[in-house]
């Protein structure tokens, strides 16, 4: 049996929110641009930037955590 899972909250912080949102806006412009679909909500488009972030996650040299 596959394991079910639940949705979680992730708690962002101000600065967090707005550039979301921000980046939210921005890219749905340049899709109205181009007569597509926008994004609907900021909580899509963070799922997404998870999803595609995550396998490029490491640690630098120094032990700072990088995007490869």
């Amino acid at each position: 049996m596959k394991k079910q899972i639940h949705p979680k909250t992730l708690a962002l912080n101000e600065w967090e929110q707005v550039e979301a949102y921000r980046k939210m806006i921005e890219l749905n412009n340049k899709l109205s641009e181009r007569g597509m679909r926008g994004i609907s909500k900021e909580s899509q488009l963070l799922h997404k930037i998870i999803e595609l972030a995550l396998p490029r996650v490491d640690i630098s040299e120094s032990g700072s955590i990088i995007l490869k």
